[in-house]
């Protein structure tokens, strides 16, 4: 596994990480260190550890608000799923009345056809009896 040299906390460390993670961990070192900048008029008046409390605490409090708005997301996703499922539903439904609706019209389409056929055939016999 490749290593990875960064500076987290003014702190340089050596971080061995798996390929694909390699961005995930740039990230994240990134977010900590702009966490720790922004309590940086506090670094001389409390202790670093009391900073890296905080930062947690921040970050954990972040991690709240995203857990929440994935449920709200998965329940949203779900609704629409329902909707889909329903909308398939109706266009299936609907497929299937203009099925038997086309099937309705070729049999009505026969019959007019017959129709068509005896009234030529009862008009050729006007025609040849009139000629007679």
């Amino acid at each position: 596994m490749p290593n990875l040299e960064v500076t987290v906390f003014n702190q340089k460390l050596k971080l061995t990480y798996q390929v694909n993670e390699k961005q995930r961990l740039i990230n994240a070192v990134e977010i900590l260190n702009k966490k720790w900048n922004k309590f940086s008029k506090m670094h001389s008046k409390v202790s670093h550890l009391n900073i890296i409390t905080l930062i947690s605490l921040e970050l954990q409090d972040s991690i709240g608000d995203y857990k929440e708005n994935v449920e709200l997301l998965k329940k949203k996703i779900e609704e629409q799923n329902k909707d889909s499922d329903n909308s398939l539903k109706k266009i299936n439904n609907f497929k299937s009345e203009l099925e038997y609706k086309n099937r309705e019209i070729s049999e009505i389409q026969k019959v007019l056809d017959e129709i068509h056929n005896e009234l030529l055939q009862i008009k050729t016999n006007i025609l040849k009896n009139k000629n007679e």
